[in-house]
């Protein structure tokens, strides 16, 4: 009877861990989904408002749509207490731990978007959010494909892997 339970047991987690992977897989198509809103946010803003970089986070941090993206809540809060924007930003990203692992080289290349926005003038703000947002819609395009792929290759190969090892403990 134990051992019966302990096999159901297994190939069931083996199966919730494929599930999990794929659904790792679509947050970080939604993820970077919501940079490139935030990106077009800011890349209007700027272009007819021409607003400085604490107002612009304000703007952004009350933009319902981009609740996903925790770390500008968090960025603003430094900028209100005085950090300088760049370094805020950095730490604001890098403390997202979830963020970070799921996006990979993606979470440095907004690090880096961070350290360029509000150091130069308009022109120069605009050709770095228009730059920043090429590059997540080619990591997006990507991500989606492979969203499509493994969201139904994670789930059944979990349960095939469960399954397996169900019949080797038997």
């Amino acid at each position: 009877m134990f051992k019966l339970i302990a096999t159901v047991m297994i190939a069931a987690g083996f199966a919730l861990g494929g599930r999990h992977l794929a659904v790792l897989q679509k947050k970080r198509v939604s993820f970077l989904e919501s940079i490139i809103l935030m990106i077009s946010t800011a890349e209007t803003r700027l272009k007819y408002a021409c607003l400085p970089v604490s107002d612009l986070l304000k703007i952004l941090n009350e933009n319902t749509a981009l609740s996903e993206l925790e770390f500008i809540r968090s960025c603003r809060e430094k900028v209100c207490f005085g950090e300088p924007f760049p370094d805020a930003w950095r730490e604001s990203i890098e403390n997202e731990a979830e963020f970070c692992r799921l996006l990979g080289n993606s979470a440095k290349n907004l690090v880096s978007m961070g350290s360029e926005l509000g150091s130069t003038d308009l022109d120069g703000q605009l050709s770095c959010c228009g730059y920043y947002k090429n590059l997540f819609e080619a990591d997006l395009e990507e991500q989606r494909e492979k969203s499509e792929k493994y969201s139904r290759l994670f789930p059944s190969m979990g349960l095939l892997l469960g399954i397996s090892a169900a019949i080797l403990i038997i």
